[in-house]
């Protein structure tokens, strides 16, 4: 259900502006959550079908009569309509009309045979593709919030007042709306991080809310012992904001290490999402949401380089030359980033690890006690620079000089006594004073 919950979010998020959809996104969000995947996949089908035969009627000024959903799409692809709906998103409609026509349909054979069963990551795979067409329509068509009807809002949520919206045929000023496209005055954070809500506001409350949003995102990068990027590269639309928050918390250090990498496939689709309209930032988390999903997007921390002292994402280069066996590139970005930030211990932990497994004793020594200066409460820097100096001193002891031998090995059970202390589990072995 991880997967699946950040989307179930972002469709309540949106719900209000979809008029007579709203009940099948209300189902949808329902069913979801009580684990009735083949429910979610038909909902979304329905869904798409309405927002056709909207488009339909407003935009290609035709009556879409009993036309089925595969007939209602083809009228899109046809080279006369190319263009009304982008290309991305056509590809998107097509995996939600496939899922909810697998589910749709009974592919058994006699009665007691087991019918269709939809997996969760059927459903992530649907709902991943629905929120990128929902919110393609949203930016394009909606209209501001107005007072209109009340969404029920969950136990623990906060209330979400439903705008009204406008037929897709009925465009506003284009200043208007890129106002809305921006963000301005809709964003307001709920209780804990990942609850959140869009609002009519004030330009006050939204500032306000910027702000409150921005300190969150930052508070993320400090859960991660990361610098948050410069101010010239932070993400300032509020839109931007709330993806960072929903899917910050994927990317985390606190996320066990067993399912990072589930976690940021996870995430993926809805920081990719956004990616015409992202700063350094935002493709810092796309580039660390690739890592750890094992699948390295070089074009996205390129980007993220652009923000030239950005400190986090000179590190996560430096991970990412690693993971593709550059080793000088990654020693060069490393040395960057520690350059940047005195403060921020990873890359020179990062140094040190490395120069432990190729094996530069010295480096390796040198790097990690500086580690520890900008950071003497992190168990692991303390087991590492033990073994560093437990190698140094067998190097010692091999080139006859015993004296410096023995000193090692009384740093070494100094530091792995440290790090049993911290509360590393391994150190507890190592250390005997």
């Amino acid at each position: 259900m991880t997967e699946l919950e950040p989307l179930l979010k972002r469709i309540e998020l949106l719900t209000p502006y979809f008029g007579r959809a709203q009940d099948d996104l209300l189902a949808l969000a329902t069913r979801g959550r009580n684990r009735d995947y083949k429910g979610v996949l038909q909902n979304a089908r329905l869904v798409l079908e309405m927002l056709l035969r909207s488009l339909i009627t407003t935009e290609l000024k035709q009556t879409p009569g009993k036309a089925t959903l595969d007939e209602l799409l083809n009228k899109f692809r046809q080279q006369a309509n190319a263009g009304l709906i982008p290309t991305h998103v056509l590809a998107h409609m097509s995996t939600v009309q496939a899922w909810g026509n697998l589910s749709a349909h009974d592919h058994a054979g006699d009665l007691h045979d087991p019918g269709v069963k939809v997996a969760l990551q059927e459903a992530v795979t649907s709902l991943s593709s629905l929120v990128a067409i929902l919110s393609w329509y949203q930016e394009r068509y909606a209209q501001e919030p107005a007072a209109a009807a009340i969404v029920p809002a969950t136990p623990g949520t906060p209330t979400v007042h439903a705008p009204e919206v406008r037929p897709p045929g009925s465009r506003r000023p284009m200043s208007r709306r890129l106002a809305l496209v921006g963000g301005a005055g809709l964003v307001a954070l709920a209780a804990g991080l990942g609850v959140l809500a869009y609002r009519p506001m004030t330009d006050a409350s939204s500032s306000a809310s910027a702000s409150s949003a921005r300190d969150k995102v930052d508070a993320l990068y400090g859960e991660n012992a990361e610098p948050p990027p410069p101010v010239d590269c932070q993400e300032t639309d509020p839109r931007a904001l709330v993806v960072l928050l929903e899917m910050g918390p994927k990317l985390s250090e606190r996320v066990p290490e067993k399912d990072r990498e589930r976690e940021a496939s996870a995430a993926l689709p809805a920081l990719r999402m956004r990616s015409p309209n992202w700063g350094p930032e935002g493709w810092f988390h796309v580039a660390k949401a690739s890592l750890l999903a094992r699948h390295p997007d070089a074009e996205a921390m390129n980007k993220a380089l652009l923000c030239t002292n950005f400190a986090a994402a000179e590190n996560l280069a430096g991970r990412m030359a690693v993971a593709n066996q550059n080793l000088k590139e990654a020693v060069e970005r490393f040395t960057r980033a520690s350059e940047l930030d005195a403060r921020f211990w990873k890359p020179r932990y990062n140094l040190g690890f490395l120069y432990l497994k190729l094996p530069r004793t010295e480096q390796a020594v040198s790097w990690l006690e500086r580690a520890v200066e900008s950071a003497p409460n992190v168990a692991e820097i303390h087991l590492k620079l033990g073994e560093a100096y437990a190698m140094r001193a067998r190097e010692a002891q091999d080139s006859g000089h015993a004296q410096e031998a023995t000193a090692d090995l009384q740093r070494a059970q100094s530091a792995w006594c440290q790090a049993k202390k911290l509360g590393h589990p391994e150190a507890a072995t190592l250390c005997s004073p």
